[in-house]
C-alpha cells in the first residue's frame, strides 16, 4: 500500500471551503477565511486572520501577514455579485498587514500582481489595476481602478493613484504625493500634484543599469523638459537614441491617455519646458 500524501497545513480554527484547492505545501494559520473557487499554490504562507475570497489564485510561495484580504468585492457601484470576475497573484509577494485587493469588475475581468512585490501594510489595490514585479508599495498607499504599475516602480508611503492612472518601469514616487497623471518610467517625482524631479539615480543603480544608460536617459529627461522643444520633436530626437530605456520612455509618453507628470521648474513659473504638441 503506498503511503498517503499529506495535505496542507491548516489551523484548526481556520475555515477553508471544500472547493478550494490548496497545495500540500501551503500553511493556513488560525482564523484564516479560504473561500470556494479560489487556488492556493505551492509555499504559501497565510498568517492569522487572512482572507482569500471567491475567484483569487496564488501562485508559488507568498505570504499572506495577519489581516490581508483578497479578492474582495470592487468598491464600483457598476459590480453586481454574481460577476465572475478575478484576482491573479504571481509569486514570492509578500503582503503585509490589512493589505486589500479587488478582484475586477465587469463579468472576466481581471485584477493582476506579477511576482516578487513588496507590498507594505493598509495598501488597497483597487479592481482591474494590472501590477508588474518587483514593485514595493509603501504603507496606506491607495490605487484607484485600473491603475497600472510597471516592474520596478517604488510607491512610498501614502501615495493617492487616480483610477486609469500609470506609473511607469523603475520610477519612485514620494510620499503622500497625488498621481493624477501619468509618470514615466525611470523618473523621480514628489510634492502634492506629483512634479518631476529628474531621474531615479538610486533606483536606476540598483537596478545595475550602466553610465551609458544613465547618461542616454539624462538626456531624454533635457529633451522632454528642458529643452523648450515641442513634445512631438522631444520624443523624436529621443527615439533617435535608440536605447531600449530611450524607446519605453517614448512609448510609454505617448501611449498616455492622462497626459504625463510636469517637470517642478514649469509649476512653479520657469521656462523651457516642452509642449504638447
Amino acid at each position: 500500500m503506498e503511503p498517503t500524501t499529506p495535505g496542507p497545513t491548516i489551523a484548526a480554527t481556520a475555515t477553508v471551503h471544500p472547493g478550494a484547492r490548496v497545495h500540500p505545501t501551503a500553511v493556513i494559520g488560525a482564523y484564516c477565511i479560504v473561500e470556494d473557487e479560489v487556488e492556493i499554490g505551492p509555499h504559501n504562507r497565510l498568517d492569522p486572520f487572512a482572507i482569500v475570497k471567491r475567484y483569487t489564485t496564488l501562485g508559488e510561495g507568498n505570504h499572506l501577514y495577519s489581516g490581508a484580504q483578497l479578492g474582495t468585492d470592487p468598491m464600483d457601484k457598476k459590480f453586481r455579485e454574481e460577476n465572475s470576475s478575478y484576482l491573479r497573484v504571481g509569486n514570492h509577494n509578500v503582503l503585509r498587514e490589512y493589505v486589500n485587493i479587488s478582484r475586477g469588475t465587469k463579468p472576466g475581468a481581471i485584477t493582476v500582481l506579477g511576482d516578487d512585490n513588496y507590498v507594505m501594510s493598509s495598501v488597497h489595490i483597487a479592481h482591474d489595476c494590472q501590477l508588474g514585479s518587483h514593485i514595493t508599495i509603501g504603507p496606506s498607499t491607495s490605487l484607484g481602478g485600473y491603475a497600472e504599475i510597471e516592474d520596478s516602480a517604488f510607491l512610498s508611503a501614502g501615495v493617492g493613484v487616480h483610477q486609469f492612472s500609470k506609473v511607469g518601469r523603475l520610477s519612485m514616487v514620494a510620499a503622500n504625493t497625488r498621481v493624477a497623471q501619468d509618470v514615466p518610467p525611470y523618473l523621480l517625482v514628489s510634492e502634492f500634484d506629483c512634479a518631476a524631479h529628474g531621474l531615479n539615480l538610486v533606483g536606476l543603480r540598483r537596478s545595475g543599469a550602466s553610465r551609458e544608460t544613465v547618461s542616454v536617459l539624462k538626456q531624454a529627461y533635457r529633451l522632454l523638459y528642458r529643452s523648450g522643444l515641442a513634445r512631438k520633436e522631444a520624443l523624436e530626437r529621443i527615439e533617435a537614441l535608440a536605447t531600449p530605456e530611450a524607446l519605453h520612455f517614448v512609448e510609454f509618453i505617448r501611449s498616455s491617455k492622462r497626459g504625463i507628470c510636469r517637470d517642478h521648474r514649469s509649476m512653479t513659473g520657469a521656462s523651457g519646458v516642452s509642449t504638447e504638441d
